[in-house]
C-alpha cells in the first residue's frame, strides 16, 4: 500500500471510529497504524511485537481485545486462520488472497474476474450472501526455491 493510500486508510479508520462511537486512543491508532503499515496480515503476536518498543506498557491482550473490537465493528477483516493463529487485515473491501502454505506468507488479489464469480445455488437458496473472497493455497515462489 503506497503512503497516500496509508494516510486515507487511517483518516477512513479516524472516520468509522467516530461513527460508531468508538474512542480513538493511542493504543487503538498505534494497533490499527501497525496493521496499515504492515502488508503481510499480521497476527495479533505480530502486531504485539511490531509496536511493544514503541508502547513498552501495552499488552499482548490488550492487543487481542482491540483487534477482535475492530472486528467486530467492522474496521478490520480475518484473513485467515490456517495456520492455528489468526491474521488481519485493515482492508476491508472486497478482495482475495494468496496464502503460501510453507511460509504462510498472504498478499493482497484484486482482480474483477475474481469479483464476479458467478455464486453457486447451494450457497444461495437457503442462506443471505454477505459477502465472499476467493482464497488461493499456494507454495510461492520463495518457498518453491527453497526445495
Amino acid at each position: 500500500m503506497e503512503t497516500k493510500n496509508k494516510q486515507e486508510v487511517v483518516e477512513e479508520f479516524l472516520k468509522k471510529c467516530r461513527r460508531l462511537g468508538l474512542n480513538v486512543t493511542p493504543q487503538r491508532l498505534v494497533i490499527y497504524q501497525a496493521l496499515v503499515n504492515d502488508s503481510t496480515h499480521p497476527s495479533p503476536e505480530m502486531v504485539y511485537q511490531k509496536i511493544k518498543p514503541i508502547h513498552p506498557t501495552i499488552s499482548l491482550a490488550t492487543v487481542y481485545k482491540t483487534l477482535e473490537t475492530f472486528e467486530k465493528h467492522g474496521l478490520v477483516a480475518v484473513v485467515t486462520n490456517l495456520h492455528n493463529t489468526v491474521r488481519y487485515d485493515p482492508l476491508t473491501k472486497r478482495h482475495h488472497h494468496l496464502v503460501c502454505v510453507r511460509c504462510k506468507k498472504i498478499v493482497d488479489i484484486e482482480d474483477p474476474e475474481l469479483d464476479a464469480l458467478k455464486i453457486p445455488e447451494v450457497v444461495t437458496k437457503n442462506n443471505v450472501l454477505i459477502d465472499f473472497s476467493v482464497h488461493f493455497k499456494v507454495i510461492c515462489e520463495e518457498c518453491r526455491k527453497k526445495e
